[in-house]
């Protein structure tokens, strides 16, 4: 299942972003590190209200891969990243329907708290043919604007996670205690 390309641009009045090295008009900055939230990196969703055992459970979903390029346009001053997205999803008896809704994000947490530094992108996943699912969302677009003054880019990380509840987040950490 493909999604189609979408554009979205992280813009901070407060922060920018830099490069390693000192940018100059020979040298582009390097690209941030970008790597999965381990503790959004899985969705675990049981019934509403029920207790949360196996016989409760709705759906997993899993981020299982991410990839894509980097270059630096030195007109905009801006990092621009295309990243293609990877999730397994598994339904299981509990879920009544053969639909389900999920979101995934994009962080820069040195731009916290301005909100544009998270972004959050939706999924309709649709289990109609199987109870289990890959999906590739493809194209991702995303800017970050960047400061020719600045030199520290290894303090910026990008974060990729799944969009979980509070009580989602919660029974990751949960389970992730008990190993």
């Amino acid at each position: 299942m493909k999604f189609a390309s979408r554009s979205i641009a992280l813009l901070s009045s407060l922060l920018a972003l830099s490069a390693c090295k000192a940018l100059d008009k020979e040298e582009p900055p390097l690209c941030p590190r970008v790597s999965v939230l381990a503790d959004s990196a899985v969705l675990t969703r049981f019934a509403p209200g029920a207790a949360r055992d196996d016989n409760n459970k709705l759906l997993t979903v899993e981020l299982t891969s991410f990839h894509g390029t980097c270059r630096y346009d030195p007109e905009e001053q801006q990092m621009r990243f295309t990243i293609d997205v990877g999730i397994d999803a598994d339904r299981f008896p509990a879920m009544k329907g053969q639909h389900a809704d999920i979101a995934y994000y994009v962080a820069i947490p040195a731009f916290y708290p301005n909100p544009s530094g998270k972004a959050q992108f939706p999924l309709s996943l649709d289990f109609s043919d199987s109870r289990h699912l890959h999906v590739t969302d493809e194209g991702l677009k995303i800017a970050i604007p960047m400061a020719p003054s600045l030199k520290d880019l290894a303090k910026y990380e990008v974060f990729i996670g799944l969009q979980l509840t509070a009580d989602e987040l919660a029974y990751n950490r949960e389970k992730r205690d008990r190993h």
